[in-house]
């Protein structure tokens, strides 16, 4: 059996799993922006962020790309899953296969769960704030103003205020 293809596979798994562990990383720093308050910070990561998920993306197609090439390679059904798909291959070559879809699954859940955490941060903190406005204006209840002091419907979107407020 020819190799290359799942190698070539093993290889963009890696870099996808790099690009992963990259975007947790900057994950972590848009959290401690949000936490420190520092809203200079929090735009830089965010962009860092943004360009790291579309790192993440490409590699993704990349990825699954290769997988294609590979079952197609091996004669494979298009819906094979890398456990069947390991059982077809050379004994030398199961544990390399197996170990990078556990790191970039393992890379993939701590994606998730940074991504959960943020939210979660950040949708408390938003229902703190917005008690914390109905309480001191009970009659602004559900508002929100603009500078003009119109009245503008409140959406569950993410606000940034200004620190002197």
């Amino acid at each position: 059996m020819d190799t290359k293809r799942l190698m070539t596979f093993i290889e963009l798994a890696g870099q996808q799993t790099r690009a992963l562990d990259l975007f947790v990383d900057e994950q972590r720093e848009v959290t401690g922006a949000v936490r420190a308050r520092d809203w200079t910070a929090l735009e830089h990561a965010l962009e860092r962020a943004a360009l790291l998920a579309e790192e993440v993306a490409a590699a993704e197609v990349r990825r699954a790309d290769a997988w294609s090439a590979f079952l197609d390679e091996a004669q494979l059904p298009v819906d094979s899953t890398v456990f069947k798909a390991s059982l077809s291959l050379p004994v030398e070559y199961r544990s390399l296969l197996n170990d990078c879809y556990r790191a970039l699954r393992l890379s993939s859940m701590r994606a998730r769960i940074e991504n959960e955490a943020l939210s979660y941060f950040v949708g408390d903190a938003a229902t703190t704030l917005r008690q914390a406005i109905e309480t001191l204006f009970p009659d602004r209840k559900g508002k929100i103003y603009g500078r003009s002091g119109k009245a503008h419907h409140a959406s569950s979107a993410a606000m940034i205020l200004d620190q002197a407020f």
